[in-house]
Order: structure tokens, then sequence, then C-alpha cells
């Protein structure tokens, strides 16, 4: 996994995904969390593929700017920038855009961790 290397997908506003929907707002188009999870699903994946058997990552820090809505039924391109490898920390650029316009924008942190240590805190 190298800074610089990048991810895009492309997701369906469905209606679940609607800020009344989640309860972050009162209208019919795509909510924050819901950008910001489809901004953490990207660089989940970009990075997953290269770690060990029984590491994965999670999420650590987001700050996202909301510019502009998407509709529901539109599709919404998300990428996602390795940005900076820093021991167990990774950090990413992420960009959300419904057409040619960008909707969404900023920085996302996660940290890597073995699956069964991290899931023996939670007990």
């Amino acid at each position: 996994m190298k800074v610089g290397e990048s991810l895009e997908k492309t997701f369906i506003v469905k209606p679940e995904h609607s800020a009344s929907a989640v309860s972050s707002g009162a209208v019919n188009v795509l909510s924050t969390p819901m950008m910001i999870a489809f901004m953490e699903d990207v660089s989940f994946t970009l990075v997953q593929r290269y770690l060990e058997k029984g590491k994965t990552t999670v999420g650590y820090h987001v700050d996202v700017k909301h510019l502009a809505p998407a509709p529901i039924g539109s599709e919404v391109k998300v990428k996602s920038t390795l940005i900076e490898v820093n021991g167990k920390r990774l950090k990413f650029k992420v960009e959300a855009y419904y057409k040619d316009k960008k909707i969404g924008e900023g920085i996302h942190e996660r940290v890597i961790v073995d699956e069964s240590e991290f899931m023996k805190r939670v007990e």
C-alpha cells in the first residue's frame, strides 16, 4: 500500500440513505452520515486487500464538508486517496461527486487493528 493510491466506487442513493430516513434532517436527499459511510467504505476497501489475514481497519477520525445535495435515485461517485501512512494510522483524502459536481470532501483516518484483539476489547 503506497501513498497516492486511490479507489473510486459508485453508490446509488436509496430512500434509506436520505436525511429524513436517518434523522439527520427533514429532506429526502443523500444524508451527511450516509455520504460519510460511503467515504469510509471506499477507504476501507482501498487498503483491506493489502492487509494480512486477521488484520483490518477501523474508522478513527472524519473531517468532512457536505457541499451540495444529491437526490434519491442518483449515482454518487466516491473517491478515496491514501495521503499518509504513519505506523498503523492511515489518512485519506475523500471526495464525493453527483454528476460532475463535487458534493463532499474532507479527510478520513483509519487505524490498522488485529480483528481478534480488537473484538476482545468489546467484551
